[in-house]
């Protein structure tokens, strides 16, 4: 190597030392801002009616912590993808969300100047969306050092959350469930967290017997407890058995599956593919929807505005 290559070299090392020019990553590093921001994840919807309902609790938050900036992430690539390419169902004009992953928002963040951030997960139970949010917090504290992230808790963290959602939910059935029994119908995982819906069904039925609470994605298709197969079975049991029955999401907002799942008319003979309200229908039940997701009662939103007050 010639002395007028080594020389450049030097210089080059040198000027990187004392104007601190390395790569991006660094740059991002030493020029953290420090504004405080919130960030509320959600799984996310491509349907019109849950928009309204996320902008319930985007008011909820913005009303608890006024003045704070308040950004939101989806977690599901699908439903992002959807949206991006306008394939929504029906106008999206207008809502608070702007089709950002967590790691994307927190990145937007950064480059606008916040450094310390309050992530809040919408999420009902704290199963493997929540595991990978967690996930993707600790690669963004590894990328940006300095940065401070505290995160808030799921809905049903804990027991006593459990408890409170019981509470809350009955008393919001009161009616209906002087009617008939009322089944709600969440998720479902093969995460460990599923537990969390049978211990919110022990809750509730201490209120009252007839509350259940199944998953679409349950243990078995009609052996496991919170399968729609296995709630008929446990239907089937009542004495004297009911004529009505209500069924209403427990899911933060009522999309896809409440809309289908739960509520739609597939017109499948395969008790496999059907509905609950189609199963339900078959038994000759009468069947009550009620088309309201978690985030669209207020005392449900409190809790999760709790969970981000004391988000560690």
């Amino acid at each position: 190597m010639n002395l007028i290559k080594r020389s450049a070299i030097a210089l080059c090392a040198l000027a990187m030392v004392f104007t601190g020019c390395s790569d991006d990553d660094n740059d991002d590093k030493n020029t953290l801002g420090d504004k405080d921001g919130i960030l509320l994840v959600t799984f996310g919807s491509s349907f019109p009616d849950p928009q309204k309902t996320f902008e319930k609790i985007d008011l909820a938050a913005k009303e608890r912590f006024s003045g704070e900036t308040i950004k939101w992430g989806f977690t599901s690539d699908i439903i992002i993808n959807k949206l991006r390419q306008g394939n929504g169902e029906g106008s999206l004009n207008g809502t608070v969300i702007d089709n950002d992953t967590p790691e994307e928002a927190l990145e937007i963040m950064v480059k606008e100047g916040f450094s310390k951030f309050e992530v809040q997960s919408l999420h009902v139970i704290p199963g493997e969306e929540f595991d990978e949010l967690e996930e993707a917090i600790q690669d963004f504290k590894m990328k940006y050092e300095g940065v401070e992230v505290k995160v808030g808790r799921p809905l049903l963290d804990s027991d006593a959350d459990i408890k409170k959602v019981a509470e809350i939910l009955a008393a919001k059935f009161a009616n209906e469930i002087t009617e008939g029994p009322v089944l709600f119908m969440g998720h479902g995982t093969p995460h460990a967290a599923d537990a969390q819906y049978l211990k919110l069904q022990s809750e509730l039925q201490k209120l009252n017997a007839n509350f259940f609470v199944g998953t679409v994605e349950g243990i078995g298709f009609d052996a496991g407890t919170t399968s729609i197969g296995g709630i008929l079975a446990e239907l089937d049991k009542l004495s004297p058995k009911a004529n009505k029955v209500t069924i209403t999401p427990l899911m933060s907002i009522a999309g896809d599956h409440a809309n289908n799942d739960m509520n739609g008319n597939t017109g499948e003979t395969d008790p496999a593919e059907q509905s609950w309200k189609e199963r339900l229908e078959a038994k000759s039940y009468t069947v009550n929807t009620v088309m309201k997701g978690l985030g669209d009662y207020d005392e449900i939103n409190d809790i999760w505005m709790d969970h981000l007050e004391g988000a560690e």
